[in-house]
């Protein structure tokens, strides 16, 4: 009876101690003095945009559009992964540019991380950069969780937006972001650009155009409005001296991923039908995209690997360019002005406002723009831009095509949309359809039927093969 008491008595002392806890103000004894009184929107910035090297420099789409394919150990070019997760840009650099975003538009703190540069560029860059991410993603996967995402534990089953949503979001977001930029100090921590806000202009403006395009066939009448609002802003890259790139570090933790790639192993071989592409129109950037293979027996140094075929001897092929895969802080390419010339040659063709020029005209300077940033000479230029003077939809495709070389996401993106060149799948997959998306991960539906049911209702079979919105043809 004692001992029951004694424990009785025991558990009130501690209830009441734990009770009186909940209002006892323990001021700032636990706070750091030292410690940052906000978020250092320089470090967030910097963390977010190393991500964009992930995007430029990802092999699936460079395997499923031929531009390369792989040595002894094939996978993306047999179209292997049949899932893929998107958390780690949710929890990683897209939650960095929210907490940007958030600090800048607080009254309270905005004084404070004005520090790390003028609150509306840093609000603008964030929102741009926060945008291109999104629009690898949908582009990628289709429909995402969005309006609903980000909140937490309030927000664990969050609905999908359709892909259709997700770009009037994007336009939105790249107008508000564009609006908001100025003069003023950019943002500190910005490794892409340096805090250059017409920079930024430049790419918030590319991306719009980009964008516009990729819906033309889903949603014409915006897609020629947005369009026509990127040209007329006069901030679209025009010439390889505008170009948009990565710069890369000389030391391992921030070098080029290619040069990575090749350091102890040769996983990544020409493809057939790139090297077939070359050859077949006497392509000057053969010589420039590419280096002879090793094995200086071969009948042909120059010869393609078979997409997806176990390709163990790999000094029998032609390997991608030294000036790529040779040099650790090679810049590897945003966006081009051949970017830019081919898309304004299809708008010519579509009947758009493209600030002057013919779809001829541009389709010629894309060329021109993109030999010249590979370093091939001018008489070569000129003999092959002679020859192939065309400028139907079908040749604007091809040479975008050619001139992606290495860009997987927008390489795989516009010939998912034109559905040019020709591509035949690898024979040596078991399922011999080029994806033309990517399939959301396991624990999608696992965590979130409901959400997950319904938009697999509306956008069709979670597989690699289900058409994205934009992709009518």
């Amino acid at each position: 009876m004692k001992k029951t008491i004694k424990q009785i008595a025991a558990f009130m002392f501690a209830a009441t101690v734990i009770s009186s806890c909940d209002t006892v103000d323990f001021g700032d004894i636990n706070d750091n003095p030292n410690g940052p009184t906000a978020a250092i929107t320089s470090q967030l910035l910097s963390s977010a945009q190393t991500s964009v090297s992930s995007v430029i420099t990802s092999v699936s789409g460079i395997n499923y559009v031929q531009h390369i394919t792989e040595g002894q150990y094939p996978g993306p070019s047999r179209y292997q992964g049949l899932t893929f997760s998107y958390n780690g840009w949710y929890t990683g650099p897209i939650q960095n540019l929210n907490e940007i975003i958030k600090v800048n538009e607080d009254p309270d703190k905005a004084p404070i991380v004005a520090s790390f540069g003028d609150n509306n560029n840093q609000i603008a860059v964030s929102k741009l950069l926060r945008a291109y991410f999104l629009h690898y993603m949908t582009d990628t996967w289709g429909a995402l969780p969005w309006s609903e995402a980000f909140k937490g534990i309030q927000g664990t089953q969050p609905k999908f937006d359709t892909q259709s949503e997700l770009y009037t979001y994007m336009f939105a977001e790249i107008e508000d972001a564009l609006g908001k930029i100025n003069a003023n100090a950019g943002p500190s921590g910005d490794i892409l650009f340096g805090g250059d806000m017409d920079k930024w202009a430049t790419f918030g403006n590319t991306l719009k155009m980009t964008m516009a395009l990729r819906i033309s066939d889903a949603d014409a009448a915006t897609a020629k409005t947005k369009f026509e609002q990127a040209v007329a802003s006069g901030k679209l890259i025009t010439s390889n001296s505008q170009n948009l790139r990565f710069t890369y570090g000389s030391d391992e933790t921030s070098d080029n991923p290619w040069e990575d790639r090749f350091f102890s192993r040769e996983d990544y071989l020409m493809s057939v039908t790139m090297m077939g592409f070359l050859n077949a129109k006497t392509d000057p950037r053969k010589f420039k995209y590419t280096k002879p293979a090793q094995n200086s027996a071969v009948p042909d140094v120059y010869a393609g690997a078979p997409n997806g075929k176990v390709n163990g001897n790999t000094k029998d092929f032609a390997f991608i360019t030294d000036t790529v895969i040779g040099d650790p802080t090679y810049k590897v390419a945003i966006y081009t002005a051949a970017q830019t010339h081919f898309s304004l040659a299809e708008a010519a063709l579509k009947g758009w406002n493209v600030g002057g020029g013919t779809a001829a005209a541009h389709q010629k300077m894309g060329i021109e723009a993109s030999m010249m940033d590979w370093g091939v000479a001018a008489a070569d230029m000129n003999t092959y831009t002679a020859a192939n003077a065309g400028a139907t939809m079908a040749d604007i495709a091809y040479e975008k095509y050619m001139a992606l070389y290495l860009n997987g996401p927008e390489a795989w993106a516009e010939w998912r949309r034109l559905d040019s060149p020709a591509l035949t799948p690898s024979t040596y997959a078991l399922d011999q359809r080029i994806p033309v998306r990517h399939a959301y991960d396991p624990s999608v539906g696992d965590n979130n039927p409901d959400n997950y049911a319904a938009i697999i209702a509306s956008q069709g079979p979670d597989n690699l093969h289900t058409k994205l919105w934009w992709d009518k043809n």
